[in-house]
């Protein structure tokens, strides 16, 4: 059902020396039959479900592709696989507050020991170096 306000006859400008009528007490709403059958009402209803579990599934399937993009991410974070120092290798054992770095210069005292350190990491896989431990300093880089 509807509702509508028929408007005030009355024009707004009068002319001149011409009186207003009174107003009207209240304004008259005329009921007007129509709206949506039950059926109609009932396809709509069902429509929006539909595109509300189509929402719902699409949101689904993004996440799981990117749980899965970011778990293959994380897969490529492991560690590197160690490679051997190829050529001649001095072994040095490490003492407290001994780096890779300081037993790359014990063996290279001048220079650039960069390619020295990139080399033990790789042959290491890890830059940790612990006390006592018996580290291989390559000798050509």
């Amino acid at each position: 059902m509807a509702a509508v306000l028929t408007p005030d006859p009355t024009p707004r400008h009068l002319p001149a020396g011409a009186r207003r009528p009174a107003p009207a007490a209240r304004p008259q709403l005329r009921l007007i039959p129509g709206g949506r059958s039950p059926a109609a009402l009932a396809a709509t209803y069902r429509r929006r479900r539909i595109v509300a579990a189509l929402v719902v599934l699409t949101l689904l399937v993004v996440v799981v592709q990117l749980a899965q993009a970011l778990s293959g991410v994380a897969a490529g974070w492991s560690a590197p696989t160690p490679a051997s120092i190829e050529g001649p290798t001095v072994e040095v054992e490490a003492a407290p507050g001994d780096t890779l770095w300081s037993l790359a210069r014990q063996v290279h005292p001048d220079g650039d020991v960069r390619p020295v350190v990139e080399a033990m990491v790789a042959d290491r896989g890890t830059a940790a170096v612990e006390v006592g431990e018996q580290v291989r300093v390559p000798l050509d880089t």
